[in-house]
C-alpha cells in the first residue's frame, strides 16, 4: 500500500482535517479511515459533531498502520488500540486525532493546529479520553471511581481497590501538562 500524502488545508484560519473511522465488525480487521477538511466556523456558537480524541501518543516510534483514502499512514501502538476500540460494527465515527488530522512533517501547519487545540477540543461535541487497553485492575478502578463519585461518604478504604485507583491515576495520560492543571488545581 502507498504512503499516505497530505493534501492542504482549506484556506482559513478554522480549517481542520477530521477522520471518519470506517466500521467493522472485527475488532481485529485492518483500520480503514478517510480524512476530509472541515472548518470549525458555523453561525450557531454549539458543538460540532465530531468527538475529538485526548490520548498519549507515546513514543515516536510507530509499528503499527491504519488506511486512508486506500494509503497506509504510521500509526502509534497507543493511537491504533484507541480506534481500534472506538470503532463500531455498523455506524461511521467522525474524529479529531492531533497525529492523524494535523500534518506533522509541515511544521507551519502543525504550529497553527497546535494553537487551535483547545477551540478543537472546545468545538467537540464529546471529547474521548483514551487512557489506554486494561491493566493493573483498570475496569475495577473506574468503576469504584464512578461508585465514590456517586456517595456522600467515604469510599471503601479496600486496600486493593486503593491500589486498582492509584494505577490508573499513573498512566501517562495524567502527567501531561495541560491535563494536570485544569484537573488537579482545584484540589484542596
Amino acid at each position: 500500500m502507498p504512503p499516505y500524502r497530505y493534501s492542504s488545508l482549506l484556506p482559513g484560519p478554522d480549517s481542520i482535517r477530521l477522520l471518519r473511522l470506517l466500521p467493522h465488525k472485527d475488532r481485529t480487521a485492518p483500520i480503514q479511515c478517510e480524512l476530509f477538511d472541515y472548518t470549525l466556523q458555523e453561525p450557531s456558537q454549539g458543538t460540532h459533531l465530531y468527538e475529538a480524541l485526548s490520548y498519549v501518543w507515546g513514543g515516536q516510534e510507530k509499528p503499527r498502520s491504519i488506511s486512508i483514502d486506500g494509503q497506509d499512514l504510521p500509526v502509534t501502538v497507543n493511537l491504533h488500540g484507541a480506534l481500534s476500540h472506538l470503532r463500531d460494527h455498523f455506524f461511521d465515527r467522525i474524529i479529531w486525532a492531533d497525529a492523524v488530522c494535523i500534518n506533522q512533517t509541515d511544521l507551519q501547519e502543525r504550529g497553527h493546529q497546535v494553537q487551535s487545540m483547545a477551540k478543537i477540543y472546545g468545538k467537540a461535541n464529546r471529547v474521548i479520553v483514551w487512557l489506554g487497553d486494561t491493566a493493573d485492575d483498570s475496569d475495577r478502578a473506574l468503576e469504584y471511581i464512578y461508585l465514590a463519585a456517586k456517595q456522600t461518604t467515604n469510599p471503601s478504604s479496600n486496600q486493593a481497590i486503593q491500589q486498582a485507583i492509584f494505577a490508573v491515576l499513573q498512566r501517562p495520560w495524567f502527567r501531561r501538562i495541560w491535563v494536570r492543571e485544569p484537573l488537579f488545581n482545584n484540589i484542596p
